[in-house]
């Protein structure tokens, strides 16, 4: 009776220290962008298609791919009211939508929409642009420009922030191919 018991203990000390079945296949990643949104994907419920992270203060936007179509996330830090010495990631739910049309050129730029049962299209959409934004100093013949992703998510539904226009360095977001 007792020998069982040893060895069943024996086979499951051995397989918990050689790590089987607990650890997940790598997949293969051939870009910085790719590397990037595996590390997100492990947080993530559905596949992230647009990842953009402000690295001030770890805020970010995501539009994730889910089974019904496609969600867009805001998270921010913030101080936890209860506890003064604990900050939490608040996850805010910006809007859900049916498709979503990403540029071949650059899959950061997208347009995402919402079509409601009566064929209506104006509820809820998110669309990103790439801008390119030129400072000129003055007394100073030195121009300078930076790009930016422009995120606007509008969403009209009862309870919901109507407006989100977000602003991200270009180098800052990443999207699937």
């Amino acid at each position: 009776m007792r020998t069982p018991r040893h060895l069943s203990s024996f086979c499951v000390v051995s397989l918990a220290l050689l790590g089987v079945g607990c650890e997940p296949s790598a997949s293969p990643v051939t870009s910085r962008e790719g590397a990037v949104l595996e590390e997100k994907k492990d947080r993530a419920v559905g596949d992230v298609r647009l990842y953009c992270e402000t690295t001030q203060d770890g805020s970010y936007f995501e539009l994730k791919q889910t089974a019904t179509g496609f969600e867009g996330v805001v998270a921010t830090l913030e101080y936890d009211p209860w506890d003064c010495r604990c900050i939490r990631l608040k996850r805010e739910v910006v809007g859900q939508y049916t498709s979503c049309n990403f540029a071949a050129s650059d899959p950061r730029i997208a347009n995402c929409w919402r079509r409601d049962a009566n064929g209506s299209t104006t509820k809820a959409f998110m669309a990103s642009a790439k801008i390119t934004r030129q400072s000129l100093v003055f007394a100073n013949p030195i121009e300078t420009s930076d790009q930016l992703l422009e995120v606007t998510v509008v969403n009209q539904d009862p309870g919901q922030t109507p407006r989100h226009d977000l602003s991200f360095p270009l180098n800052d977001c990443v999207a699937e191919q």
